[in-house]
Protein backbone atom coordinates (compact mmCIF):
# COMPACT_ATOMS: atom_id res chain seq x y z
CA UNK A 1 0.00 0.00 0.00
CA UNK A 2 1.20 3.67 -0.95
CA UNK A 3 1.79 5.62 2.17
CA UNK A 4 0.94 9.90 2.01
CA UNK A 5 -2.02 11.65 1.15
CA UNK A 6 -2.00 10.75 -2.60
CA UNK A 7 -1.84 6.87 -1.34
CA UNK A 8 -4.92 5.05 -3.38
CA UNK A 9 -7.31 3.65 -1.90
CA UNK A 10 -8.33 0.21 -3.96
CA UNK A 11 -10.75 -1.74 -1.31
CA UNK A 12 -12.78 -1.89 1.49
CA UNK A 13 -9.63 -3.32 3.66
CA UNK A 14 -7.55 -0.53 2.34
CA UNK A 15 -10.79 2.44 3.77
CA UNK A 16 -9.30 3.04 7.58
CA UNK A 17 -10.72 6.67 8.01
CA UNK A 18 -13.99 4.77 6.16
CA UNK A 19 -15.43 7.49 4.42
CA UNK A 20 -15.07 6.26 1.01
CA UNK A 21 -16.51 2.92 1.85
CA UNK A 22 -20.11 5.14 3.76
CA UNK A 23 -20.01 7.72 0.31
CA UNK A 24 -20.15 4.38 -2.12
CA UNK A 25 -22.44 2.63 0.51
CA UNK A 26 -24.67 5.89 0.30
CA UNK A 27 -24.88 5.42 -3.80
CA UNK A 28 -25.27 2.00 -3.57
CA UNK A 29 -28.14 1.06 -1.02
CA UNK A 30 -26.33 -2.82 0.34
CA UNK A 31 -28.97 -5.43 0.63
CA UNK A 32 -29.44 -6.74 4.73
CA UNK A 33 -26.49 -9.51 4.74
CA UNK A 34 -24.27 -6.87 4.10
CA UNK A 35 -25.76 -3.94 5.93
CA UNK A 36 -25.59 -6.49 8.85
CA UNK A 37 -22.40 -7.89 8.52
CA UNK A 38 -19.39 -8.28 11.04
CA UNK A 39 -16.39 -6.56 10.55
CA UNK A 40 -14.49 -10.18 9.96
CA UNK A 41 -17.04 -11.04 7.85
CA UNK A 42 -16.27 -7.92 5.25
CA UNK A 43 -12.71 -7.53 5.78
CA UNK A 44 -11.95 -11.02 6.73
CA UNK A 45 -8.25 -10.80 8.65
CA UNK A 46 -5.06 -10.08 6.18
CA UNK A 47 -2.49 -11.72 8.11
CA UNK A 48 -4.06 -15.43 8.70
CA UNK A 49 -6.34 -15.59 5.21
CA UNK A 50 -4.99 -17.29 2.69
CA UNK A 51 -4.36 -15.66 -0.65
CA UNK A 52 -7.19 -17.56 -3.18
CA UNK A 53 -9.62 -16.02 -1.11
CA UNK A 54 -9.03 -12.82 -2.90
CA UNK A 55 -10.30 -11.88 -5.98
CA UNK A 56 -6.38 -10.18 -6.42
CA UNK A 57 -4.10 -12.15 -4.97
CA UNK A 58 -0.88 -10.78 -5.07
CA UNK A 59 -1.76 -7.65 -3.09
CA UNK A 60 -4.69 -9.41 -1.26
CA UNK A 61 -7.53 -6.61 -2.47
CA UNK A 62 -11.06 -7.65 -2.64
CA UNK A 63 -11.84 -10.34 -0.21
CA UNK A 64 -14.14 -12.80 -1.66
CA UNK A 65 -14.58 -15.57 1.28
CA UNK A 66 -18.13 -14.58 3.03
CA UNK A 67 -21.37 -13.42 0.55
CA UNK A 68 -20.68 -9.83 2.37
CA UNK A 69 -17.24 -9.42 1.68
CA UNK A 70 -17.67 -10.49 -2.16
CA UNK A 71 -21.21 -7.97 -2.42
CA UNK A 72 -18.30 -5.35 -1.14
CA UNK A 73 -15.65 -6.17 -3.40
CA UNK A 74 -17.78 -5.84 -6.08
CA UNK A 75 -18.61 -2.45 -5.24
CA UNK A 76 -15.11 -1.43 -5.11
CA UNK A 77 -13.93 -2.78 -7.72
CA UNK A 78 -17.02 -1.31 -10.04
CA UNK A 79 -15.99 1.65 -8.72
CA UNK A 80 -11.87 1.26 -9.45
CA UNK A 81 -11.32 -1.48 -12.07
CA UNK A 82 -9.83 1.31 -14.15
CA UNK A 83 -6.55 1.04 -12.16
CA UNK A 84 -6.13 -2.26 -13.57
CA UNK A 85 -4.57 -3.29 -17.02
CA UNK A 86 -7.20 -4.88 -18.82
CA UNK A 87 -5.82 -8.20 -17.94
CA UNK A 88 -6.01 -7.57 -15.12
CA UNK A 89 -8.85 -6.36 -14.05
CA UNK A 90 -10.81 -8.91 -15.88
CA UNK A 91 -9.31 -11.59 -13.80
CA UNK A 92 -10.64 -9.75 -10.17
CA UNK A 93 -13.64 -9.74 -12.20
CA UNK A 94 -14.08 -12.80 -12.89
CA UNK A 95 -13.08 -14.24 -9.20
CA UNK A 96 -15.39 -11.78 -8.00
CA UNK A 97 -18.35 -12.84 -10.12
CA UNK A 98 -17.43 -16.56 -9.79
CA UNK A 99 -17.70 -16.49 -5.76
CA UNK A 100 -21.01 -14.52 -5.98
CA UNK A 101 -22.22 -17.60 -7.75
CA UNK A 102 -21.00 -19.87 -5.41
CA UNK A 103 -22.53 -17.87 -2.69
CA UNK A 104 -26.07 -17.52 -4.24
CA UNK A 105 -25.86 -13.77 -5.06
CA UNK A 106 -24.69 -13.62 -8.64
CA UNK A 107 -28.02 -11.62 -10.24
CA UNK A 108 -27.22 -9.11 -7.25
CA UNK A 109 -23.46 -8.80 -7.67
CA UNK A 110 -24.51 -8.42 -11.91
CA UNK A 111 -26.90 -5.49 -11.15
CA UNK A 112 -24.29 -4.36 -8.71
CA UNK A 113 -21.63 -4.22 -11.35
CA UNK A 114 -23.75 -3.22 -14.16
CA UNK A 115 -24.98 -0.13 -12.16
CA UNK A 116 -22.03 1.10 -11.32
CA UNK A 117 -20.63 0.98 -15.04
CA UNK A 118 -23.41 2.46 -16.36
CA UNK A 119 -23.02 5.86 -13.67
CA UNK A 120 -19.33 5.95 -14.31
CA UNK A 121 -19.95 6.05 -17.88
CA UNK A 122 -22.83 8.34 -17.62
CA UNK A 123 -20.61 10.47 -15.46
CA UNK A 124 -17.60 10.36 -18.15
CA UNK A 125 -19.91 11.49 -20.97
CA UNK A 126 -20.22 14.68 -19.37
CA UNK A 127 -16.73 15.57 -19.52
CA UNK A 128 -14.88 17.63 -21.39
CA UNK A 129 -12.54 16.26 -24.45
CA UNK A 130 -9.85 18.28 -22.31
CA UNK A 131 -10.04 15.74 -19.11
CA UNK A 132 -9.15 13.58 -20.94
CA UNK A 133 -5.85 12.28 -22.40
CA UNK A 134 -6.31 10.21 -25.29
CA UNK A 135 -9.50 11.53 -27.84
CA UNK A 136 -9.78 9.97 -30.94
CA UNK A 137 -12.02 11.91 -33.58
CA UNK A 138 -13.27 10.19 -36.43
CA UNK A 139 -14.06 11.31 -40.20
CA UNK A 140 -17.70 10.47 -39.56
CA UNK A 141 -17.39 12.83 -36.82
CA UNK A 142 -17.47 10.46 -33.84
CA UNK A 143 -15.16 10.23 -30.67
CA UNK A 144 -13.95 7.76 -28.59
CA UNK A 145 -12.05 8.58 -25.46
CA UNK A 146 -9.43 7.09 -22.84
CA UNK A 147 -8.03 7.71 -19.64
CA UNK A 148 -9.81 10.11 -17.84
CA UNK A 149 -7.47 12.65 -15.49
CA UNK A 150 -10.03 14.03 -12.99
CA UNK A 151 -7.41 14.06 -9.92
CA UNK A 152 -4.44 12.79 -9.25
CA UNK A 153 -4.70 9.06 -8.66
CA UNK A 154 -6.48 9.54 -12.64
CA UNK A 155 -3.48 11.20 -13.85
CA UNK A 156 -1.23 8.70 -12.20
CA UNK A 157 -2.90 6.04 -13.84
CA UNK A 158 -3.02 7.74 -16.87
CA UNK A 159 1.25 8.27 -17.14
CA UNK A 160 1.59 4.22 -15.89
CA UNK A 161 -0.56 3.03 -18.81
CA UNK A 162 1.03 5.23 -21.48
CA UNK A 163 4.22 3.92 -20.44
CA UNK A 164 2.78 0.27 -21.11
CA UNK A 165 1.24 1.28 -24.02
CA UNK A 166 2.92 3.84 -25.93
CA UNK A 167 4.23 1.82 -28.70
CA UNK A 168 0.72 1.58 -29.80
CA UNK A 169 0.74 4.88 -30.94
CA UNK A 170 2.12 7.00 -34.01
CA UNK A 171 4.95 9.71 -32.64
CA UNK A 172 2.40 12.63 -33.17
CA UNK A 173 -0.47 10.65 -31.08
CA UNK A 174 2.39 10.33 -28.56
CA UNK A 175 3.58 13.53 -28.41
CA UNK A 176 0.07 15.15 -27.65
CA UNK A 177 -0.58 12.47 -25.10
CA UNK A 178 2.06 13.35 -23.07
CA UNK A 179 2.22 16.52 -23.19
CA UNK A 180 -1.63 16.26 -21.58
CA UNK A 181 -0.40 13.93 -18.95
CA UNK A 182 2.19 16.13 -18.01
CA UNK A 183 -0.06 19.26 -17.68
CA UNK A 184 -2.09 17.55 -15.66
CA UNK A 185 0.24 16.21 -13.73
CA UNK A 186 1.74 19.78 -12.76
CA UNK A 187 -2.55 20.59 -12.09
CA UNK A 188 -2.70 18.29 -9.42
CA UNK A 189 0.49 17.11 -8.30
CA UNK A 190 0.03 14.02 -9.20
CA UNK A 191 3.56 11.10 -9.29
CA UNK A 192 3.80 9.96 -12.62
CA UNK A 193 7.36 8.53 -11.48
CA UNK A 194 5.90 4.74 -13.13
CA UNK A 195 6.10 6.68 -16.30
CA UNK A 196 10.52 6.86 -15.78
CA UNK A 197 10.92 9.51 -18.77
CA UNK A 198 9.02 8.32 -20.98
CA UNK A 199 6.24 11.22 -21.00
CA UNK A 200 9.02 13.94 -21.13
CA UNK A 201 10.43 12.11 -24.02
CA UNK A 202 7.93 11.46 -26.29
CA UNK A 203 6.39 15.57 -25.16
CA UNK A 204 9.28 16.43 -26.86
CA UNK A 205 11.21 18.14 -23.49
CA UNK A 206 14.18 17.57 -24.16
CA UNK A 207 17.14 17.72 -26.75
CA UNK A 208 20.46 16.15 -28.29
CA UNK A 209 23.24 16.34 -30.18
CA UNK A 210 23.10 17.50 -34.03
CA UNK A 211 25.91 14.30 -34.57
CA UNK A 212 23.49 12.28 -32.64
CA UNK A 213 20.22 12.75 -34.11
CA UNK A 214 22.66 12.06 -37.76
CA UNK A 215 23.92 8.77 -36.08
CA UNK A 216 20.40 7.87 -35.46
CA UNK A 217 19.54 8.25 -39.20
CA UNK A 218 22.42 6.70 -40.46
CA UNK A 219 21.77 3.68 -37.93
CA UNK A 220 18.02 3.41 -39.09
CA UNK A 221 19.02 3.69 -42.97
CA UNK A 222 21.52 0.39 -41.94
CA UNK A 223 18.80 -1.59 -39.86
CA UNK A 224 15.63 -1.61 -42.07
CA UNK A 225 17.78 -1.50 -45.85
CA UNK A 226 17.02 -5.33 -46.22
CA UNK A 227 13.26 -4.72 -45.58
CA UNK A 228 12.71 -1.26 -47.74
CA UNK A 229 15.99 0.02 -49.39
CA UNK A 230 14.75 3.08 -51.40
CA UNK A 231 12.89 4.33 -48.14
CA UNK A 232 16.43 3.60 -46.15
CA UNK A 233 18.22 5.80 -49.00
CA UNK A 234 15.75 8.58 -48.22
CA UNK A 235 16.73 8.14 -44.95
CA UNK A 236 20.36 7.79 -45.34
CA UNK A 237 19.57 11.12 -47.74
CA UNK A 238 18.27 13.13 -44.86
CA UNK A 239 20.92 12.32 -42.43
CA UNK A 240 23.33 14.34 -45.18
CA UNK A 241 21.08 17.20 -45.14
CA UNK A 242 20.77 17.00 -41.41
CA UNK A 243 24.70 16.85 -40.96
CA UNK A 244 24.90 19.98 -43.19
CA UNK A 245 22.17 22.10 -41.27
CA UNK A 246 23.60 22.05 -37.71
CA UNK A 247 21.46 24.90 -36.69
CA UNK A 248 19.03 24.32 -38.15
CA UNK A 249 18.91 21.00 -36.61
CA UNK A 250 18.69 21.90 -33.23
CA UNK A 251 15.30 23.59 -33.49
CA UNK A 252 12.72 21.64 -31.35
CA UNK A 253 10.69 21.42 -34.59
CA UNK A 254 13.30 19.98 -36.16
CA UNK A 255 13.58 17.24 -34.10
CA UNK A 256 9.77 16.53 -33.58
CA UNK A 257 9.92 16.14 -37.64
CA UNK A 258 12.33 13.55 -37.13
CA UNK A 259 10.59 12.09 -34.22
CA UNK A 260 7.69 11.82 -36.79
CA UNK A 261 10.07 10.58 -39.73
CA UNK A 262 11.63 7.88 -37.53
CA UNK A 263 8.79 6.54 -36.24
CA UNK A 264 7.20 5.87 -39.56
CA UNK A 265 10.07 4.90 -40.92
CA UNK A 266 10.18 1.96 -37.97
CA UNK A 267 6.96 0.96 -38.50
CA UNK A 268 7.13 0.59 -42.42
CA UNK A 269 9.96 -1.13 -41.75
CA UNK A 270 9.37 -3.25 -39.10
CA UNK A 271 12.06 -2.28 -36.92
CA UNK A 272 9.60 -1.30 -33.51
CA UNK A 273 9.93 -4.66 -32.63
CA UNK A 274 13.91 -4.25 -31.57
CA UNK A 275 11.98 -1.47 -29.38
CA UNK A 276 12.71 -2.49 -25.29
CA UNK A 277 14.07 -6.01 -25.65
CA UNK A 278 15.74 -5.80 -29.04
CA UNK A 279 17.44 -2.71 -27.54
CA UNK A 280 16.49 0.01 -30.02
CA UNK A 281 15.51 3.16 -28.64
CA UNK A 282 12.48 4.88 -29.74
CA UNK A 283 13.05 8.36 -31.52
CA UNK A 284 12.03 10.32 -28.96
CA UNK A 285 14.49 8.45 -26.38
CA UNK A 286 17.36 9.67 -28.80
CA UNK A 287 16.17 12.53 -30.08
CA UNK A 288 14.95 14.30 -26.72
CA UNK A 289 17.24 12.34 -24.26
CA UNK A 290 18.84 15.61 -22.51
CA UNK A 291 16.14 16.71 -20.44
CA UNK A 292 15.95 19.21 -17.28
CA UNK A 293 16.93 16.29 -15.16
CA UNK A 294 19.91 15.35 -17.36
CA UNK A 295 20.52 19.10 -17.39
CA UNK A 296 20.38 19.27 -14.02
CA UNK A 297 22.81 16.77 -13.04
CA UNK A 298 25.26 18.33 -15.33
CA UNK A 299 25.18 21.29 -13.97
CA UNK A 300 25.97 19.79 -10.44
CA UNK A 301 29.12 17.92 -12.06
CA UNK A 302 30.29 20.49 -14.66
CA UNK A 303 31.20 24.08 -14.43
CA UNK A 304 32.54 26.94 -17.40
CA UNK A 305 34.53 29.70 -17.90
CA UNK A 306 34.02 33.12 -19.51
CA UNK A 307 35.83 31.26 -22.13
CA UNK A 308 33.59 28.83 -22.88
CA UNK A 309 35.35 25.54 -21.41
CA UNK A 310 33.65 23.37 -19.50
CA UNK A 311 35.60 21.08 -16.88
CA UNK A 312 34.00 18.47 -14.72
CA UNK A 313 34.38 19.43 -11.51
CA UNK A 314 35.96 15.86 -10.24
CA UNK A 315 38.90 16.11 -12.38
CA UNK A 316 39.33 19.80 -10.81
CA UNK A 317 39.02 18.61 -7.47
CA UNK A 318 42.03 16.31 -8.23
CA UNK A 319 44.58 19.21 -8.86
CA UNK A 320 46.61 19.95 -5.88
CA UNK A 321 45.70 23.20 -3.93
CA UNK A 322 49.62 24.14 -4.44
CA UNK A 323 49.89 23.72 -7.91
CA UNK A 324 46.81 25.85 -8.01
CA UNK A 325 48.40 28.24 -5.79
CA UNK A 326 51.56 28.89 -7.86
CA UNK A 327 49.22 29.36 -11.19
CA UNK A 328 46.53 31.45 -9.93
CA UNK A 329 47.91 33.05 -6.38
CA UNK A 330 47.23 32.97 -2.98
CA UNK A 331 44.16 34.64 -2.94
CA UNK A 332 42.62 32.28 -5.34
CA UNK A 333 44.03 29.15 -3.78
CA UNK A 334 42.29 30.08 -0.11
CA UNK A 335 39.06 30.87 -1.89
CA UNK A 336 38.90 27.37 -3.34
CA UNK A 337 40.80 25.29 -0.44
CA UNK A 338 39.18 23.03 2.29
CA UNK A 339 41.35 23.61 5.63
CA UNK A 340 44.09 25.38 3.29
CA UNK A 341 44.92 21.76 2.04
CA UNK A 342 42.36 20.01 -0.42
CA UNK A 343 40.78 21.50 -3.26
CA UNK A 344 36.75 22.09 -2.61
CA UNK A 345 34.66 21.58 -5.47
CA UNK A 346 31.97 23.46 -4.01
CA UNK A 347 33.99 26.57 -4.08
CA UNK A 348 35.06 25.95 -7.72
CA UNK A 349 31.81 25.34 -8.75
CA UNK A 350 31.00 28.62 -7.36
CA UNK A 351 34.21 30.89 -8.27
CA UNK A 352 35.47 29.67 -11.74
CA UNK A 353 32.63 31.36 -13.78
CA UNK A 354 33.07 34.72 -11.91
CA UNK A 355 36.86 35.12 -12.70
CA UNK A 356 38.06 37.69 -15.71
CA UNK A 357 38.80 36.85 -18.97
CA UNK A 358 42.79 36.81 -17.94
CA UNK A 359 42.35 34.70 -14.73
CA UNK A 360 39.98 32.01 -16.85
CA UNK A 361 42.19 32.20 -19.44
CA UNK A 362 45.30 31.32 -16.62
CA UNK A 363 43.23 28.33 -15.63
CA UNK A 364 42.74 27.44 -18.91
CA UNK A 365 46.59 26.51 -18.79
CA UNK A 366 46.83 25.23 -15.31
CA UNK A 367 44.09 22.33 -16.17
CA UNK A 368 45.65 21.66 -19.48
CA UNK A 369 49.50 21.44 -17.68
CA UNK A 370 47.54 19.23 -15.19
CA UNK A 371 46.16 17.01 -17.63
CA UNK A 372 42.77 17.85 -16.51
CA UNK A 373 41.46 19.09 -20.04
CA UNK A 374 38.09 20.52 -20.79
CA UNK A 375 35.08 18.14 -21.71
CA UNK A 376 34.08 20.62 -23.90
CA UNK A 377 36.27 23.97 -25.34
CA UNK A 378 34.77 27.41 -26.22
CA UNK A 379 34.93 29.40 -28.53
CA UNK A 380 34.56 32.30 -26.26
CA UNK A 381 30.75 33.13 -25.94
CA UNK A 382 28.64 35.20 -23.62
CA UNK A 383 25.73 34.37 -21.55
CA UNK A 384 26.86 31.47 -19.77
CA UNK A 385 25.00 28.68 -18.74
CA UNK A 386 21.69 29.98 -20.04
CA UNK A 387 19.39 27.39 -20.27
CA UNK A 388 19.40 27.09 -24.02
CA UNK A 389 23.45 26.75 -23.56
CA UNK A 390 22.93 24.50 -20.77
CA UNK A 391 20.94 22.07 -22.56
CA UNK A 392 23.17 22.14 -25.46
CA UNK A 393 26.47 21.77 -23.19
CA UNK A 394 24.53 18.58 -21.72
CA UNK A 395 23.65 17.20 -25.15
CA UNK A 396 27.43 17.63 -26.66
CA UNK A 397 28.95 16.22 -23.23
CA UNK A 398 26.30 12.88 -23.86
Amino acid sequence: MECGILMNILDHTQDISGQETHRLLSLYQPPAFVKNAAHERLHGDRDTMARHLYAEPHKKLYPCHSSAATWMSALWFGEKQAEFDTEKAAAIEEKIRASATYFGIGGLVNDLLLKVATDAANVLNKLNDSDFAIVWKSEDGGVERHWPMRNATEVKFAAAHFKQYRDEFVFNDRHKIANKILDRAVEYGADISAADGALDAAAGRGSCAVKVAVEVLRQRAILGRRINSALSAEIEKLAAVVEANPREAQSEDCRLKLATIIDQYDRETRLTRLYATGGLDRPEETLFAINEKVAAAFTENHVETVTGNVYNLDDLEKIAIDDIRGWMGDEFADAVATGGVYTDREKLAAIIPTLDRGMANTFDRLVREKNASAIICGPEQEPLMTEARLFELAARAN
